[in-house]
């Protein structure tokens, strides 16, 4: 996660107007539109908060920031991308979280004619169109949703005819809490009536990643047995390999034989990762060429060592221009052959290999928000290319840590990559349990705001949801919780506390598994 991305997410007053040109140095517009926006109390949107504003195509493509802007305190001008567009913008709405919501004209896009827009009333139209869109299309009874919905169309129209801001903003407010509440119930009503339908799932993967085995004791390993049945094991290559030709399988292999006498599937990860963690100091200097042969000889060395033990992998991860995914510059055509190099060498080593391609960043906001001389790729359109270049490869990995999305949204998205024609594993996944920092964890302020401050209660509400809507799509195969106890990567993301006693997180999931024929 980059720190623009992370500010986004936390919704940080602080200004981006250095990368953008933002108030300190204006750029001459033509051809320019203009929106306004309001928080809930009516008062001017901060201007930084209206900086992070970014337009998509029809398509859920974010569009890439080529268009000059300028911002003051609740409103922004800039040109408009050539073509239709929808509007992507982070407002905190009161009774419901900060979330990032969509402007898109009732599905038709905007054009300059549609301005100036009101984003606050743009914004509650068009959740509404989404969830009456939706519920026309699902089966399931949504009596209970249309209510709500009859009620955000009613404050809607009490917004648009309002006197003043502050009328105006109260009542898009409660027109977006209306709507918000009503298009997350509809997504978990169509989401139980197609588990209903289809029956238990006795092969769906539970995971987590076992990264804690075997320091963490036993009571890690004891309650790790109960609740799952996937795995992930760690295969970062600057650890594993730090001296080139002396890998460690040792270490791996205990963990292995563990999870293989416990009637848990093993899975490793990543065999290829541009991070700093993933390359050791020994390739940094080689030429690609080289690079890449040693890449190819690393693939199929491990999955030849484990062959049927370990079946699945993460054969390449964040490779889809992501800053961090790639400290050494590779070009995307570069990743590419890198990507199919993994692909590859992963079936050479054992040819029943599942092979994962791992992503981030689902809505891809990083190609609006990274500085670059060339268009980013987005995760999708990696996506895509990898199949359009008949890469060879089993499983889409799609991570999904705190993405200031609310279910709905989170619904749509997974549909997006299910899409695809590939099964899809949720490789990753975080939430809070507590706003308290976390001195422990890899970001250490726990992100974002869903429903109400993070708790061990509003954990478990999230995670039974995103895991309703997981399980209810056939296409979805597996879910991995990134953290099972706290102290890790994402703060207070743990199922467990430092003292391996569960939290509610973890007994949800339990009874989540049990009631759907997954666990005796």
């Amino acid at each position: 996660m980059d720190r623009r991305h992370f500010i986004q997410l936390t919704g940080a007053a602080t200004t981006l107007s250095a990368f953008r040109g933002g108030v300190a140095a204006q750029p001459k517009i033509t051809n320019r539109i203009e929106l306004r926006a309001w928080t809930a109390l009516g008062e001017p949107m901060p201007s930084a908060v209206l900086e992070q504003l970014y337009f998509l195509d029809l398509n859920d493509e974010p569009i890439p920031d080529q268009f000059p802007r300028q911002v003051e305190e609740g409103r922004l001008w800039c040109q408009p991308p050539p073509q239709p567009f929808a509007i992507a913008f982070t407002l905190a709405v009161k009774g419901f979280g900060n979330m990032v919501l969509f402007a898109d004209n009732q599905g038709r896009g905007y054009s300059p004619n549609n301005f100036p827009l009101n984003l606050n009333l743009a914004c509650a139209r068009s959740r509404i169109h989404r969830v009456q869109h939706a519920i026309r299309q699902w089966s399931g009874h949504y009596s209970t949703v249309t209510e709500k919905l009859q009620q955000a169309s009613a404050k809607l129209l009490r917004a648009e005819t309002a006197s003043d801001p502050a009328q105006m903003a109260g009542w898009a407010n409660e027109s977006l809490r209306h709507s918000l509440w009503a298009g997350e119930q509809a997504a978990l009503i169509q989401a139980e009536y197609k588990i209903t339908q289809q029956g238990s799932r006795p092969n769906f993967l539970w995971g987590c990643n076992f990264f804690g085995h075997p320091d963490a004791g036993p009571e890690y390993d004891r309650q790790f047995q109960e609740l799952f049945n996937f795995a992930t094991l760690p295969l970062y290559w600057r650890s594993f390999e730090p001296q080139r030709h002396h890998p460690n399988f040792a270490q791996i292999d205990r963990s292995v034989n563990w999870l293989r006498k416990a009637g848990i599937t093993p899975k490793g990860h990543p065999l290829v990762w541009f991070h700093e963690i993933g390359v050791p100091d020994w390739i940094r200097d080689l030429p690609y060429a080289k690079i890449r042969d040693q890449t190819r000889a690393r693939v199929k060395r491990i999955t030849r060592h484990w062959g049927n033990r370990v079946p699945y992998y993460d054969i390449i991860n964040e490779a889809h221009d992501i800053e961090w995914g790639n400290i050494l510059n590779f070009s995307p055509e570069q990743m590419l052959e890198m990507t199919r190099v993994a692909a590859t060498s992963a079936a050479e080593g054992y040819a029943e290999t599942k092979r994962i391609i791992n992503t981030c960043c689902a809505w891809s906001r990083y190609v609006v928000r990274t500085k670059s001389e060339r268009p980013l790729v987005s995760t999708n359109s990696y996506l895509q290319a990898c199949l359009a270049q008949d890469i060879p490869f089993e499983i889409i990995g799609l991570q999904f840590y705190y993405p200031d999305q609310d279910m709905f949204e989170i619904n749509r998205m997974l549909e997006r990559f299910g899409k695809l024609g590939k099964p899809v594993h949720i490789t990753e996944l975080g939430v809070s349990s507590s706003t308290e920092r976390d001195e422990h964890s890899y970001f250490k302020d726990p992100p974002g705001l869903w429903h109400a401050p993070w708790t061990e209660t509003i954990q478990a509400d999230w995670i039974e949801q995103f895991y309703t809507l997981c399980y209810s799509k056939p296409y979805i195969q597996a879910i991995t919780w990134w953290d099972f106890a706290d102290k890790g990567f994402w703060p207070h993301g743990g199922l467990l506390r430092q003292d391996m006693t569960p939290k509610e997180s973890y007994w949800r999931l339990k009874a989540l598994r049990r009631y759907w024929g997954g666990l005796s």
